[in-house]
């Protein structure tokens, strides 16, 4: 794994250092955070990127919406575009139409589904940071509930970005079939990792969604088993449907720009084509937040 496991950008290739300008990592963590150590604080997480050349970065937070924070620190990157997000777990009030509306009313980006509230994401993951019961997004038939209908009313008024966050298959598939019907661009939220599988993925794709794919699984224990079965993936599924983030921002892994230009790394060694790392990183994570 050391040798995709850049600390800096001078530790990486020319062709991924080129590759990450213009790059949009649709999924990059910050300090301050309630429950968890980070890497960096928010302002050094921008500064970073706007070093990299980077052309985007979404402030990702579990608990804590990033508009304000975004629009704060936007003036000291003029070249880098922060988007703000938010994030409908518990501390929001989880599925709550009226966080999301004052969120949107403020100029966010991207709002993602539940994450580590869910109960998908606790039965697996184990985190548990709130005192209220996991969530679901469907009810016992397996149709999506009336507040995730109001939801995504509002994300379709504003004409933002949807992510799936930590649900499971089948709860992907219902929100990602009704965003489709109501026009909503969809991010499909670590794929790979979070076992939807390739004829899902597929699925999807189909439907119009774009397929997220995110290093960070490539840092941890059993990093290049996990990375060659994202790299399968994609190959299998296309370039053209998928979007290679990070998901960075842990303090034990690298700093998400040069993390970032690690994942581009394996990517090349796999035999993926510069244009084709270039649509991952670049014109679909554009095309997703509509640039």
């Amino acid at each position: 794994m050391t040798a995709y496991r850049a600390e800096s950008l001078s530790e990486l290739r020319e062709e991924a250092r080129d590759l990450l300008r213009g790059a949009i990592d649709v999924h990059a963590h910050w300090s301050p955070d309630p429950f968890a150590e980070r890497k960096m604080d928010a302002r050094a997480l921008a500064h970073a990127a706007r070093d990299a050349g980077m052309a985007g970065i979404v402030l990702k937070s579990h608990e804590l919406p990033s508009q304000l924070l975004a629009w704060a620190l936007q003036p000291e990157v003029p070249d880098l575009r922060l988007y703000g997000a938010i994030a409908l777990d518990h501390p929001v009030g989880g599925l709550n139409p009226d966080a999301v509306e004052a969120a949107l009313r403020v100029g966010t980006s991207v709002v993602w589904f539940p994450t580590f509230d869910t109960a998908w994401s606790h039965d697996h993951f184990g985190r548990w940071n709130s005192r209220a019961a996991a969530m679901t997004v469907l009810d016992a038939a397996g149709a999506l509930l009336p507040v995730c209908h109001e939801i995504l009313d509002l994300i379709g008024e504003h004409g933002v970005t949807l992510c799936s966050g930590h649900l499971s298959p089948a709860e992907t598939l219902a929100l990602v079939r009704e965003s489709r019907r109501r026009g909503i661009r969809s991010i499909v939220s670590h794929a790979t990792p979070f076992g939807i599988t390739l004829d899902v993925q597929r699925e999807l794709a189909a439907l119009g969604a774009f397929v997220e794919q995110a290093g960070t699984n490539s840092f941890r224990e059993g990093g290049d088993e996990a990375a060659a079965a994202m790299i399968a993936d994609v190959r299998a599924l296309g370039p053209e449907h998928v979007i290679l983030s990070t998901d960075l921002g842990q303090s034990t892994n690298p700093p998400a720009p040069a993390g970032f230009g690690s994942w581009i790394e394996r990517f090349l060694d796999a035999g993926f084509s510069t244009a084709e790392v270039r649509r991952m990183v670049q014109a679909n994570p554009a095309a997703a937040l509509a640039l």
